[in-house]
């Protein structure tokens, strides 16, 4: 080895400048090997900064994919979370639909109102039908409502809804039958109130005016449609007061007969009392009167003009009084006949 070191640190010295050509050209060589090896080197990096970058938004996209599907995740997993009684109850009345309740509140509402009418000490029976449309204020609420709540995509329950109409109409037409029926029996219970009070006025005031056999009030109060019970003292335009009064003994004539009519029609005059028509009669062995007074203005006629208008049927015969049916109902024919 010594000896091969000799030789070439010999042929360099021999040689020199060829030797250090040589080491130029290596150095340049090495120079350039160098290069490269950088050039090389920061591509590698450049290549493995943008595959870093690649890698890095990748990541991003996958993390938003990743952030919504937790988002989503944890939207369904919510209900976990213990929910507070209110909450429970909205989410059961909007999953039932509309309908659900107000069908309950026009329960209510219309039991109340029936109550209320029943009860009443002067019922009026068109109250359900006047408040109806509360009903469909109720179901508009209850629209609106779920309109908040699920942003429009609520559900209509059709069976509640369907079962709150025919509720609500059923209510309003048993209360119009209810009002007319109330109404037949007010006016026929004021009617027979009205005849009591005139019956019993007239046997203390008239009783000794004339023989009086029997006195028979019959009142047609005016169907006004209040059902207001309402006594003789607050008797209307339209309503009717008619008096039937047979007289017991007998009369020598007509005249006297119409003279007992008159003192009769004066002494309900002094009562206060507007009888409408008169209708006086009397029977006896012989003769057979009978007096119709129809109309306020007649009362004020006088005895004799009273006289003219008697029905006098004289009987001449007293056993003819068990025919007395069939002459009537021939007067009445031959009446109608004329």
């Amino acid at each position: 080895m010594s000896d091969e070191n000799n030789i070439v640190g010999m042929c360099v010295n021999e040689d020199g400048g060829a030797v250090v050509e040589e080491n130029s050209q290596t150095a340049e060589e090495n120079s350039a090997y160098t290069e490269q090896e950088n050039s090389a080197e920061t591509s590698r990096i450049s290549i493995d900064e943008q595959d870093r970058k690649l890698l890095q938004m990748l990541d991003e996209v996958l993390a938003k994919r990743s952030g919504a599907k937790t988002v989503a995740a944890g939207e369904r997993q919510a209900p976990r979370r213990p929910q507070t009684r209110t909450e429970r109850l909205t989410k059961g009345i909007v999953n039932k639909g509309v309908g659900i309740v107000s069908l309950g509140l026009i329960l209510i509402f219309l039991g109340v109102v029936m109550i209320v009418t029943l009860f009443s000490k002067e019922p009026d029976y068109f109250l359900p039908l006047k408040l109806s449309p509360v009903a469909a204020i109720l179901v508009g609420i209850e629209i609106l409502f779920n309109q908040m709540i699920t942003r429009g995509r609520f559900k209509i329950n059709i069976p509640s809804l369907v079962i709150s109409g025919v509720l609500t109409v059923g209510c309003c037409t048993a209360g119009v039958a209810l009002n007319a029926s109330y109404k037949e029996e007010t006016i026929e219970y004021n009617s027979r109130t009205i005849a009591a009070e005139i019956y019993d006025r007239t046997y203390k005031e008239l009783r000794n005016c004339a023989d009086l056999q029997s006195v028979e009030a019959i009142v047609e109060l005016n169907p006004d449609g209040t059902g207001v019970t309402k006594g003789l003292d607050a008797l209307s335009t339209g309503d009717k007061v008619v008096i039937n009064i047979i007289f017991g003994g007998g009369f020598a004539d007509a005249r006297a007969f119409a003279s007992d009519c008159k003192k009769i029609i004066e002494g309900y005059r002094i009562m206060g009392i507007n009888v409408t028509d008169f209708h006086f009669s009397n029977e006896s062995a012989f003769n057979k009167y009978s007096l119709d007074v129809i109309g306020k203005y007649v009362q004020d006629y006088s005895e004799t003009r009273l006289t003219e208008m008697v029905n006098h049927i004289y009987i001449e015969d007293f056993s003819y009084l068990e025919d007395l049916t069939d002459l009537e109902e021939e007067m009445s024919d031959t009446s109608s006949s004329q």
